[in-house]
This record gives structure tokens, C-alpha cells and sequence, in this order.
């Protein structure tokens, strides 16, 4: 499972992108996909309680 949230917030604390991928365990690839589509709506952390990760992937679904 990705960790959309996880990923952002790491990624938004300065962590690298080699230690985002030892944390989560998602691909390089994945994560860089997953920060560049952060980057780009506009995402502020931290995020509501009530989006999930789950949430999430559903959304991304849609748009």
C-alpha cells in the first residue's frame, strides 16, 4: 500500500528522497510521482484528519 500522507510529510520535513523510500518502502519512482503531484495541487501540511490514505486513492481516482 502507498502512504500518500506519509510520503508528503517526510518530504516536507526535509527528509531526502533515499531516506522516504527506506521509510515507506515504495519505489523511487512512486515516490518522486507522489511528491511532484503534491507539489503541483498545491497540498499544505499536514492534512485534514479525515483524508485517509485510503480517501486519497479514491480522489486520485477520480480527477
Amino acid at each position: 500500500m502507498i502512504h500518500y500522507q506519509k510520503i508528503s510529510e517526510l518530504d516536507d520535513e526535509g527528509i531526502s528522497l533515499r531516506g522516504i523510500v527506506a521509510s515507506t518502502g515504495n519505489s523511487r519512482q512512486k515516490v518522486t510521482e507522489i511528491i511532484s503531484l503534491a507539489k503541483k495541487k498545491g497540498l499544505v501540511f499536514p492534512l485534514d484528519e479525515e483524508m485517509t490514505d485510503q480517501l486519497k486513492t479514491v480522489t486520485a481516482k477520480l480527477k
